[in-house]
Parts: structure tokens; sequence; C-alpha cells
């Protein structure tokens, strides 16, 4: 069948619509409503976190894995492809198309014998679909019961009454409840031209052999290993720091005591001498003042001895004053006797 291509280690791809804008599937007669471009776009977009491949919706029952989705794409404009049945049929722009890679041996006969015809996809809230993507990473093998809209059988729930929803699983099923989800070719050529909804990194996982997930729980594992060694070099650098500081501030504190010791004697030396300056200005000062005041003292004496004398002079009372060794004395009284016009022994001058 030309719907379904054969690789060369017998595996095998498989592409088909998921959603599909305006169509109305299984559940319209209970009220499900058809799905907008927009809506559909947002699905297509939060598949990429979980992208799980499974068979009738049993993800959630047993957690088998049949395959790994490696394209998912957007329509950009309407197109004709030849499905399952040979017949052509016409895909409107907005269209959501998921090609996956099936691995598991049984899926394999299953497909090839017309056991499946297209995908239906599993709806659920996100906060579930989280819980159970967690879950799955602890213990592969472990079912986690949860409701959803199971799209094969008219489901245990519409997909307008799930809250924050998101697509966990594509599954391959044999009656798909989009009745017009069936299995397509498709060239190369076609799906280079259409919007990719799938990450580059997505892609090079799958090329590996490497599912996303498993991808993210390596590198927060990676993540919180680096953290673990940032937080003891950030504790091994301050303790480090500290040790340096401590030591630092001993050595620094043992080299400038001498110093200090030094610097402390000579300012005490220097406060003494400035003090002994002092006081010996001091002491100056008062010897000069005192030579001055008796200096003084002796011209007044002088001065009113000279009055005293005249005085005498004039009154005829002057008598011989006693000889002494004051010379300067003598000359005053001589100079005295010259201006009155006598002799030294009192007699006038002729």
């Amino acid at each position: 069948m030309k719907t379904i291509k054969t690789l060369n280690d017998g595996t095998i791809h498989l592409t088909a619509p998921v959603m599909i804008p305006g169509a109305k599937d299984c559940d319209w007669v209970n009220g499900e409503p058809p799905l907008t471009s927009e809506q559909i776009r947002r699905f297509a977009k939060s598949y990429e976190k979980y992208g799980f491949i499974d068979h009738e919706h049993g993800l959630t029952r047993n957690g088998e894995r049949i395959g790994e989705p490696v394209d998912s794409f957007l329509l950009t404009e309407d197109t004709t492809m030849t499905t399952l049945d040979g017949s052509l049929k016409s895909y409107p722009r907005g269209s959501w198309f998921v090609t996956s890679h099936i691995t598991q041996p049984k899926a394999i006969e299953l497909a090839l014998g017309g056991g499946y015809t297209g995908y239906s996809a599993s709806v659920f809230t996100k906060s579930r679909a989280d819980e159970y993507l967690t879950a799955l990473k602890s213990e592969p093998d472990t079912p986690l019961p949860c409701s959803c809209k199971d799209v094969s059988s008219s489901g245990n729930s519409l997909i307008k009454d799930v809250p924050d929803p998101v697509v966990l699983s594509v599954s391959l099923v044999k009656s798909p409840c989009l009745h017009d989800s069936q299995f397509c070719e498709v060239n190369g050529d076609m799906m280079e031209n259409q919007e990719d909804v799938k990450s580059l990194k997505s892609k090079v996982l799958s090329a590996m052999g490497m599912s996303e997930e498993a991808e993210v729980v390596a590198l927060k594992s990676e993540v919180e290993d680096l953290k673990a060694t940032i937080t003891t070099m950030q504790t091994d650098f301050q303790t480090a720091l500290k040790s340096m500081q401590d030591e630092f501030t001993k050595t620094l504190t043992e080299a400038l005591h001498p110093v200090e010791s030094e610097a402390l004697k000579a300012k005490e030396d220097d406060d003494e001498d400035e003090d002994e300056e002092t006081k010996v200005k001091e002491e100056e000062e008062d010897g000069t003042a005192d030579e001055v005041a008796e200096e003084e003292e002796t011209e007044e004496e002088e001065d009113e001895e000279e009055e005293e004398e005249e005085k005498k002079a004039e009154k005829g009372e002057s008598k011989q004053a006693p000889v002494h060794d004051n010379l300067q004395a003598q000359k005053s009284t001589t100079n005295i006797y010259e201006a009155l016009g006598r002799n030294p022994d009192g007699t006038r001058k002729k």
C-alpha cells in the first residue's frame, strides 16, 4: 500500500490527519462542535511536549508505546491527497497531520494487515498530562488512570468540556472517531511546503533514536548536578576567602604593631620636648619682663631725685652730693652746678 512506507529495517512510516478544521467527528451528535484552525494549531503545538504514539489509546492503561512521531505539520493551503482506500481526499488549510515511525512488531503487522486505518487524538487536561508524563518517566510501564477524550469510541467526555486541554498521544486505531482521518500518501515536496510545528530539536532527537522527554530528563539531571557543583564551589570559595581575610588581618596586625609602638613613643618624646621648650620660653619671657620693669623703676627714681635736687638748688638748700661709684649720678650733679653758675663747693663762679 502506497500509504504505508516500509523502511529498510522493516519498520514503517504512517501519515494521516489528526484534526481537521470544521470537520464533524463521532461525538458531534453528543454536542461536540467542530474544531477551528486556531484550536487545532494550539493542540498541535501542545503535542510537541508529549509526543506519544500508542495503540487504541492504551497508553494510560498499560503505558505501552508503539513508535515515535517523526513529523508534525499544518497545511498552509487546501491539499488533495490519495487515501488508504485509493480515493482522492481534499483537506482544508489548517489541517494537522502527523507522520509516525512505528517500531513495535505487532503494530507493524496490524498496520500492514489493515488493522489500522487512521489516527485518534487523546485529549487530557494539561495538569493530568504532565502528571502522567512525570509518572511515566519514573515507572515507564505503570499505567496512570486518567479521564480523557477517547475519540475512538464516543469517549468518556467531550473536548469542549476538558479544561486547559492538550494532546497527550496520537493513537493508531481501527475506526477513527474523525471519519476523515485516513492514512494518506504524502510526497516529500508537498510536506516541505507545509507549516512545521515540530521543533528541529525534536527531529534531531528522533533521528538519533531518542525521545524529547528522555533528553529533557537528561538535561534536568545535568542542570541539577551543575547546581550542586556550583553550590559546593561557592561554599568552598567563601570558606577559603574568610580564611585568607583572617590570615591577612593577623599578619598585617603583627607587622604594624612595632611601627605603631615606635610612632607612639616618638610622639610622646615630641610632646615632652615641646612642653620643655614652652616652659623655657615662658621663663625667658618672665625674666625679660622683670629686667624691663627694674630698669623702668630705676629711671623713675633717678628722675625724681633730679627734680628734688633742682628744687633744692633753687632754694639754696643744695649741698654737695656724696661721692659714689655711680658715674652717671656724678655727671648729673656737675651739670646742675654748671647750670646754676656755681662751683662744686657752692661758691659762685667768677
